[in-house]
């Protein structure tokens, strides 16, 4: 009778860890992480470790997440995340809300230093024309024309980057949440190591 109980509490703690993880990894979440995979916020040495540490901790983790900890190459490591995503059951995407989580990603890039204001400002522009985002891609290239017409002002950088800022400051939290998320584990991990 006692090993019963025993077997019944385990299978219950596993399932609703299984459970819990799930909900933590759910498909909008998922596809905004193909998102920060598809604009370089995030390499394979951000998820490797995001994915193994899930690995670790669960015994039943997802295809996805095991395929994820292995796909080096972006293209694949994106394609594992959709077929995720994009498998039954179905949900609807918000097409406005993801083209704007792509500009927030390349604006977190700048933000970091990993690319220019210019550099910025012509990716977003370059993904906005192929979907439909919270602005159109014009008025990306109109402020690109405008910081190249100031020969790269500082003070014109400045206020256009403050702006941009201001307009997706919503998306770039949501987005920097989920970076930190993954930023966290590698810290863990490297501190695991340590010791």
């Amino acid at each position: 009778m006692n090993y019963k109980k025993c077997l019944t509490r385990r299978v219950k703690n596993e399932y609703e860890k299984s459970e819990k993880m799930k909900s933590d990894i759910d498909k909008q979440t998922a596809n905004t992480l193909a998102i920060m995979i598809d604009s370089h916020l995030i390499c394979y040495k951000h998820y490797f470790p995001w994915a193994d540490d899930i690995i670790a901790n669960h015994s039943d983790a997802p295809a996805w997440i095991l395929n994820l900890s292995t796909a080096k190459y972006i293209p694949d490591a994106v394609k594992s995340i959709n077929e995720y995503v994009y498998s039954e059951p179905f949900e609807s995407f918000d097409d406005e809300k993801y083209c704007d989580q792509y500009v927030a990603c390349l604006f977190l890039r700048y933000e970091f230093g990993a690319i220019s204001w210019a550099s910025f400002l012509l990716e977003a522009g370059d993904y906005a024309d192929a979907c439909s985002g919270r602005y159109e891609c014009e008025l990306f290239f109109q402020m690109l024309n405008e910081y190249e017409d100031s020969e790269h002002s500082e003070k014109l950088k400045n206020k256009q980057s403050k702006e941009m800022q201001r307009e997706f400051s919503d998306v770039i939290q949501s987005v920097k949440k989920l970076y930190l998320m993954t930023m966290k584990t590698i810290i863990n991990m490297a501190e695991t190591r340590k010791n």
